[in-house]
Protein backbone atom coordinates (compact mmCIF):
# COMPACT_ATOMS: atom_id res chain seq x y z
CA UNK A 1 0.00 0.00 0.00
CA UNK A 2 2.69 2.82 1.12
CA UNK A 3 4.54 2.05 -2.20
CA UNK A 4 1.18 2.55 -3.99
CA UNK A 5 1.14 5.85 -2.47
CA UNK A 6 4.32 7.29 -3.40
CA UNK A 7 3.64 6.41 -7.04
CA UNK A 8 0.87 7.79 -7.29
CA UNK A 9 1.79 11.13 -5.27
CA UNK A 10 5.03 10.99 -8.06
CA UNK A 11 2.78 10.90 -11.07
CA UNK A 12 0.24 13.59 -9.47
CA UNK A 13 2.83 15.77 -8.93
CA UNK A 14 4.44 15.34 -12.45
CA UNK A 15 1.15 15.51 -14.25
CA UNK A 16 -0.21 18.61 -12.61
CA UNK A 17 3.48 19.80 -13.54
CA UNK A 18 3.13 18.59 -17.28
CA UNK A 19 0.02 20.55 -17.82
CA UNK A 20 0.76 23.62 -16.17
CA UNK A 21 4.15 23.96 -17.81
CA UNK A 22 2.32 22.92 -21.04
CA UNK A 23 -0.01 25.90 -20.42
CA UNK A 24 2.37 28.64 -19.84
CA UNK A 25 4.50 27.44 -22.53
CA UNK A 26 1.75 27.60 -24.89
CA UNK A 27 0.80 31.20 -23.54
CA UNK A 28 4.51 32.66 -23.93
CA UNK A 29 4.57 31.42 -27.22
CA UNK A 30 1.48 32.60 -28.68
CA UNK A 31 2.00 35.95 -27.04
CA UNK A 32 5.74 36.09 -28.02
CA UNK A 33 6.47 35.77 -31.71
CA UNK A 34 6.35 32.30 -31.79
CA UNK A 35 9.23 31.12 -30.15
CA UNK A 36 11.03 34.01 -28.99
CA UNK A 37 10.87 32.88 -25.42
CA UNK A 38 10.44 29.95 -24.00
CA UNK A 39 8.84 29.31 -20.18
CA UNK A 40 12.19 29.41 -18.30
CA UNK A 41 13.38 32.62 -20.37
CA UNK A 42 9.85 34.30 -18.92
CA UNK A 43 10.52 33.03 -15.49
CA UNK A 44 14.20 34.61 -15.53
CA UNK A 45 12.48 38.35 -17.28
CA UNK A 46 9.98 38.14 -14.50
CA UNK A 47 12.40 37.67 -12.02
CA UNK A 48 14.44 40.58 -12.87
CA UNK A 49 11.52 43.04 -13.53
CA UNK A 50 10.64 42.23 -9.99
CA UNK A 51 13.67 42.96 -8.56
CA UNK A 52 13.47 46.59 -10.03
CA UNK A 53 17.14 47.45 -11.07
CA UNK A 54 18.90 45.73 -8.02
CA UNK A 55 21.85 43.58 -8.90
CA UNK A 56 21.08 40.50 -10.08
CA UNK A 57 23.61 37.88 -10.96
CA UNK A 58 23.98 34.71 -12.92
CA UNK A 59 24.27 32.79 -8.99
CA UNK A 60 21.11 34.48 -7.90
CA UNK A 61 19.32 33.04 -10.45
CA UNK A 62 20.79 29.52 -9.78
CA UNK A 63 19.77 29.23 -6.36
CA UNK A 64 15.88 30.85 -6.61
CA UNK A 65 15.54 28.19 -10.02
CA UNK A 66 17.39 25.43 -8.20
CA UNK A 67 19.34 24.63 -11.41
CA UNK A 68 22.31 24.02 -12.05
CA UNK A 69 25.12 27.01 -13.44
CA UNK A 70 25.66 24.74 -16.62
CA UNK A 71 21.85 25.34 -17.29
CA UNK A 72 21.58 29.16 -16.42
CA UNK A 73 24.39 30.00 -18.07
CA UNK A 74 23.29 28.39 -21.35
CA UNK A 75 19.76 30.21 -20.97
CA UNK A 76 21.29 33.59 -19.93
CA UNK A 77 23.83 33.35 -23.48
CA UNK A 78 20.42 32.14 -25.87
CA UNK A 79 18.57 35.31 -23.96
CA UNK A 80 21.11 37.82 -24.66
CA UNK A 81 21.26 36.15 -28.49
CA UNK A 82 17.67 37.28 -28.45
CA UNK A 83 18.65 40.68 -27.21
CA UNK A 84 16.41 40.51 -23.74
CA UNK A 85 19.68 40.81 -21.85
CA UNK A 86 22.30 42.33 -21.51
CA UNK A 87 25.60 41.59 -18.58
CA UNK A 88 27.13 44.55 -17.74
CA UNK A 89 30.25 45.07 -15.26
CA UNK A 90 29.64 46.26 -11.27
CA UNK A 91 31.93 49.08 -10.36
CA UNK A 92 32.43 47.09 -7.03
CA UNK A 93 34.07 44.38 -8.81
CA UNK A 94 34.41 43.90 -13.00
CA UNK A 95 34.71 39.89 -12.67
CA UNK A 96 31.23 40.53 -11.65
CA UNK A 97 28.38 40.54 -14.14
CA UNK A 98 24.27 42.16 -13.11
CA UNK A 99 22.28 40.93 -15.63
CA UNK A 100 19.86 43.53 -17.16
CA UNK A 101 16.78 43.40 -19.10
CA UNK A 102 17.00 45.17 -22.58
CA UNK A 103 13.79 47.19 -24.22
CA UNK A 104 13.12 44.97 -26.13
CA UNK A 105 12.44 42.54 -22.73
CA UNK A 106 9.98 44.95 -21.29
CA UNK A 107 8.26 45.19 -24.81
CA UNK A 108 7.94 41.42 -24.64
CA UNK A 109 7.42 41.24 -20.80
CA UNK A 110 4.20 43.51 -21.38
CA UNK A 111 2.29 41.58 -23.75
CA UNK A 112 2.94 38.43 -22.35
CA UNK A 113 2.25 39.18 -18.94
CA UNK A 114 -1.79 40.12 -18.90
CA UNK A 115 -2.56 36.86 -20.68
CA UNK A 116 -0.06 34.96 -17.85
CA UNK A 117 -1.80 37.01 -15.16
CA UNK A 118 -4.87 35.96 -16.75
CA UNK A 119 -4.38 32.25 -16.92
CA UNK A 120 -2.56 32.35 -13.28
CA UNK A 121 -5.92 33.98 -12.61
CA UNK A 122 -8.35 31.09 -14.04
CA UNK A 123 -6.21 28.37 -12.12
CA UNK A 124 -6.59 30.56 -9.14
CA UNK A 125 -10.63 30.40 -9.65
CA UNK A 126 -11.00 27.00 -9.70
CA UNK A 127 -10.51 26.93 -6.09
CA UNK A 128 -12.15 28.57 -3.37
CA UNK A 129 -9.80 30.75 -1.08
CA UNK A 130 -9.18 28.48 1.37
CA UNK A 131 -8.00 25.30 -0.91
CA UNK A 132 -6.49 27.87 -2.69
CA UNK A 133 -3.96 28.60 0.24
CA UNK A 134 -4.30 24.97 1.86
CA UNK A 135 -2.83 24.15 -1.90
CA UNK A 136 -0.17 26.64 -2.15
CA UNK A 137 1.20 25.90 1.93
CA UNK A 138 1.27 21.81 0.40
CA UNK A 139 3.33 22.75 -2.24
CA UNK A 140 5.65 24.95 -0.24
CA UNK A 141 5.60 22.14 2.28
CA UNK A 142 6.26 19.74 -0.55
CA UNK A 143 9.16 21.84 -2.26
CA UNK A 144 10.62 21.88 1.07
CA UNK A 145 10.42 18.44 1.94
CA UNK A 146 12.20 17.72 -1.33
CA UNK A 147 14.35 20.39 -1.41
CA UNK A 148 16.14 19.22 2.01
CA UNK A 149 17.08 15.99 0.79
CA UNK A 150 18.62 16.75 -2.57
CA UNK A 151 22.09 16.84 -2.64
CA UNK A 152 24.29 20.04 -3.72
CA UNK A 153 25.28 19.24 -6.79
CA UNK A 154 21.75 17.14 -7.52
CA UNK A 155 20.32 20.13 -9.15
CA UNK A 156 18.90 20.47 -12.32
Amino acid sequence: MKRKMERELAQSVIRASVFYRRRFNRVVAAESEGDLLTGRNMWVLRYLRDRGGENVFQKDLEKVFKIRRSTISHTVELMEQKQLLVREPVKEDARLKRLRLTPKAEHVLDAVSQSLNLMEQNVRDAFCPEEYETLMSLLDKLCSVLESAEPEQGKE
